[in-house]
Protein backbone atom coordinates (compact mmCIF):
# COMPACT_ATOMS: atom_id res chain seq x y z
CA UNK A 1 0.00 0.00 0.00
CA UNK A 2 1.42 3.20 -0.89
CA UNK A 3 0.84 6.80 0.91
CA UNK A 4 0.48 10.03 -0.74
CA UNK A 5 1.87 13.35 0.73
CA UNK A 6 -1.12 15.93 0.47
CA UNK A 7 0.20 18.77 -1.60
CA UNK A 8 -0.56 21.78 0.13
CA UNK A 9 -3.46 24.02 -2.14
CA UNK A 10 -1.99 26.76 -4.79
CA UNK A 11 -1.93 30.36 -4.18
CA UNK A 12 -3.35 32.21 -7.01
CA UNK A 13 0.36 33.47 -7.36
CA UNK A 14 1.45 30.14 -7.96
CA UNK A 15 -1.51 29.27 -10.80
CA UNK A 16 -0.02 32.83 -12.59
CA UNK A 17 3.58 31.51 -12.63
CA UNK A 18 2.33 28.70 -14.84
CA UNK A 19 1.71 30.90 -17.49
CA UNK A 20 5.11 32.72 -17.22
CA UNK A 21 8.54 32.04 -18.95
CA UNK A 22 10.46 29.87 -17.14
CA UNK A 23 14.24 30.13 -16.80
CA UNK A 24 16.54 28.71 -14.38
CA UNK A 25 19.46 29.26 -13.35
CA UNK A 26 22.22 27.76 -10.70
CA UNK A 27 24.31 30.11 -8.22
CA UNK A 28 27.32 29.69 -6.45
CA UNK A 29 25.86 28.65 -2.64
CA UNK A 30 27.06 31.13 -0.52
CA UNK A 31 24.70 32.42 2.43
CA UNK A 32 20.95 30.56 1.10
CA UNK A 33 19.92 31.18 4.78
CA UNK A 34 20.70 34.96 4.60
CA UNK A 35 19.60 35.23 1.20
CA UNK A 36 15.64 35.39 1.89
CA UNK A 37 15.88 38.54 4.43
CA UNK A 38 18.32 39.86 2.42
CA UNK A 39 15.78 39.57 -0.26
CA UNK A 40 12.80 40.98 1.84
CA UNK A 41 14.33 43.91 2.63
CA UNK A 42 16.18 44.70 -0.99
CA UNK A 43 15.49 42.74 -4.03
CA UNK A 44 18.67 43.93 -5.64
CA UNK A 45 20.42 41.29 -3.30
CA UNK A 46 19.62 38.84 -6.08
CA UNK A 47 23.05 40.98 -8.04
CA UNK A 48 25.52 39.41 -5.12
CA UNK A 49 25.10 35.92 -6.38
CA UNK A 50 27.97 34.38 -8.03
CA UNK A 51 26.76 32.02 -11.41
CA UNK A 52 27.95 29.21 -11.98
CA UNK A 53 27.90 26.01 -14.30
CA UNK A 54 25.87 23.35 -13.02
CA UNK A 55 28.26 20.72 -13.79
CA UNK A 56 31.02 22.99 -11.68
CA UNK A 57 29.43 22.33 -8.55
CA UNK A 58 27.40 19.22 -7.55
CA UNK A 59 27.35 18.92 -3.98
CA UNK A 60 25.65 22.60 -3.20
CA UNK A 61 23.70 25.48 -5.33
CA UNK A 62 21.30 27.46 -5.35
CA UNK A 63 18.71 27.17 -7.91
CA UNK A 64 16.67 30.14 -8.99
CA UNK A 65 13.53 30.22 -10.85
CA UNK A 66 12.58 33.14 -12.81
CA UNK A 67 9.40 33.60 -14.26
CA UNK A 68 8.59 36.76 -17.21
CA UNK A 69 5.73 37.68 -18.38
CA UNK A 70 6.55 38.27 -22.58
CA UNK A 71 6.90 41.93 -22.32
CA UNK A 72 9.02 41.29 -19.06
CA UNK A 73 6.55 43.93 -17.27
CA UNK A 74 5.49 40.78 -14.45
CA UNK A 75 9.07 39.33 -13.09
CA UNK A 76 9.06 36.75 -10.20
CA UNK A 77 12.10 34.73 -8.66
CA UNK A 78 12.26 31.78 -6.09
CA UNK A 79 15.26 30.43 -4.42
CA UNK A 80 15.93 26.33 -3.90
CA UNK A 81 18.65 25.31 -1.96
CA UNK A 82 20.46 21.45 -3.47
CA UNK A 83 22.84 19.35 -1.59
CA UNK A 84 24.05 16.78 -3.41
CA UNK A 85 20.90 16.44 -5.82
CA UNK A 86 17.89 16.83 -3.31
CA UNK A 87 16.32 20.20 -2.70
CA UNK A 88 16.56 20.70 0.86
CA UNK A 89 15.37 24.30 1.06
CA UNK A 90 13.01 27.15 -0.48
CA UNK A 91 12.41 30.79 -0.27
CA UNK A 92 9.38 32.41 -1.09
CA UNK A 93 8.57 33.82 -4.31
CA UNK A 94 9.93 37.49 -4.70
CA UNK A 95 8.40 40.15 -7.36
CA UNK A 96 11.25 42.03 -8.97
CA UNK A 97 10.84 45.02 -11.49
CA UNK A 98 11.81 44.74 -15.06
CA UNK A 99 16.01 46.39 -15.28
CA UNK A 100 16.88 43.94 -12.33
CA UNK A 101 15.59 40.93 -14.45
CA UNK A 102 17.03 42.26 -17.14
CA UNK A 103 20.57 43.04 -15.51
CA UNK A 104 19.83 39.34 -13.65
CA UNK A 105 19.49 38.12 -16.82
CA UNK A 106 22.70 39.79 -18.74
CA UNK A 107 25.04 38.36 -15.97
CA UNK A 108 24.17 34.31 -17.05
CA UNK A 109 24.55 35.79 -20.88
CA UNK A 110 20.44 36.36 -21.68
CA UNK A 111 19.76 39.11 -23.17
CA UNK A 112 16.37 40.25 -23.29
Amino acid sequence: MFFRKKKSPETELEKRLRDLKLRKINYVDDGFDTLGTEMNSDPKAIMRLKPVNYYAIKHSYILARVYSSEDMEENYVQFFRFESEHQCGKTKIYPLDRELTAKVLAKVGIIV
